[in-house]
């Protein structure tokens, strides 16, 4: 048994087949089950059913897979280790961020952290919590930037700013002269909705006190993961969105009077970076932390007097 083997059979648990693990690890299909036919020989168990597409694991393959994790993940580190010891902040560091922050996050800080750490390789992932929460946790990824509070236990949370929520309002709907708007006064049918299982629409729903998968009378339904999208679709047809503060950067001037706030109560949106407990790379970390915090208007940074919606999850 030998390191490369865990590497490849992690690979293919990741993609679902043979052919998608050879492909993303430079070696002929042939050569990738050879070695995973040589490591189940070992064993003298099965790790895979290849009765199914995408592969699954077998009950043992279940629990030698969670085991060769750790391994490879105690190997991650110790190369951690090395980078640490040394002055220079270097090497690769791949982060989870939600898509309802990402494109509007990203863009602000790459230039900043690319300057000041030009050997600091980061890779960002597009994904939802929950994704990069079992990412985090199964080594792909180092750290991730989530709405929070989360329920999960076993990790390191570490907020980093606070963003408002606001309306966005159609030109063609009744409130759309006014200044701000009341949340209770919000007709459940002229909202514009994220997918379900989506945080961000988690706490529009809390906000909006709207029950999940109640039965909209619109007669187009459009759920996505865009905010961009739901943005378009209340320019060009009627009603509302809601839309995160660093969204609204870079709306255009002559759309700012669609941007409305809220009378009363202003709802807020945790943003924080997750690790897990025990984890290396502390020093690329902190130096993606310095960026963000240099890229983001400061007042962003201090934990407002106002309500911080949950995530429900």
């Amino acid at each position: 048994m030998n390191l490369s083997q865990l590497e490849y059979f992690r690979e293919i648990y990741i993609t679902g087949s043979f052919s998608a693990a050879a492909k993303k690890l430079g070696i002929t299909q042939p050569a990738l089950s050879l070695q995973i036919q040589k490591l189940e020989d070992e064993l003298d168990f099965k790790l895979l059913d290849r009765n199914f597409r995408p592969l699954k694991l077998t009950q043992e393959g279940e629990a030698f897979y969670q085991k060769s994790v750790e391994i490879l993940q105690q190997i991650e580190q110790l190369k951690d280790v090395a980078l640490d010891l040394v002055e220079e902040v270097k090497g690769t560091l791949r982060i989870g961020i939600i898509p309802t922050l990402a494109p509007y996050l990203v863009p602000l800080y790459a230039g900043l952290l690319k300057k000041e750490f030009p050997k600091l390789r980061n890779e960002v992932f597009e994904l939802k919590t929950e994704d990069i929460i079992s990412e985090l946790k199964m080594g792909q990824l180092d750290a991730g930037i989530i709405s929070t509070p989360v329920s999960e236990t076993n990790l390191k949370i570490d907020p980093l700013f606070y963003e408002l929520f606001f309306a966005y309002v159609s030109e063609k709907h009744e409130w759309y002269k006014d200044t701000s708007i009341d949340i209770n006064e919000l007709d459940e049918n002229d909202i514009w909705y994220l997918e379900e299982g989506n945080c961000f629409q988690n706490q529009v729903n809390s906000i909006c006190n709207i029950v999940p998968k109640k039965q909209n009378e619109r007669s187009l339904l459009y759920r996505c993961s865009s905010i961009d999208s739901l943005r378009r679709i209340v320019e060009n047809e009627s009603g509302i969105t809601f839309i995160p503060e660093l969204a609204t950067i870079n709306i255009p001037a002559e759309q700012e009077d669609m941007i409305k706030d809220f009378k009363r109560v202003q709802p807020v949106r945790e943003i924080s970076i997750i690790t897990l407990k025990k984890h290396t790379k502390e020093r690329q970390i902190e130096a993606l932390k310095s960026a963000i915090s240099a890229s983001i208007p400061k007042r962003m940074l201090e934990k407002p007097d106002a309500w911080i919606v949950d995530t429900q999850l």
